[in-house]
């Protein structure tokens, strides 16, 4: 079984999001890129712009869930970042995130980037 592991440092953010692909749907935004590791690693953010501390903490734990359930589906040697971009005009609350909101985007958003492995 794999294992979820973070990204943790700022350098290692900033490439994946200078140098890595991309894909962006509505809510959410993923960049990957190839990491030479036999472990994927996740890096989630959320703006300050878009919310308090908790949405952000609750964006982050929503992404989180959907990672591990997906977690044996997802290939494995990529640095791969989720943002959260902005819905609306005002700032999201905490309870407006659902991850029932954000597993289509994701979904969409992994598959055009290949980071599914096939089924």
């Amino acid at each position: 079984m794999n294992k979820y592991v973070a990204l943790k440092k700022n350098e290692e953010f900033e490439a994946c999001i200078r140098r890595g692909r991309f894909a962006a749907q509505e809510k959410v935004v993923v960049y990957s890129l190839k990491n030479g590791l036999t472990v994927s690693r996740f890096g989630i953010s959320m703006s300050a712009k878009l919310g308090k501390a908790t949405a952000r903490n609750r964006f982050k734990r929503v992404v989180r869930a959907w990672i591990l359930e997906n977690i044996d589906k997802i290939k494995q040697g990529f640095d791969i970042v989720v943002i959260a971009r902005r819905i609306k005009d005002d700032k999201i609350k905490a309870r407006e995130i659902h991850l029932k909101d954000f597993k289509e985007d994701l979904e969409r958003a992994f598959k055009r980037l290949r980071l599914l492995k096939e089924e």
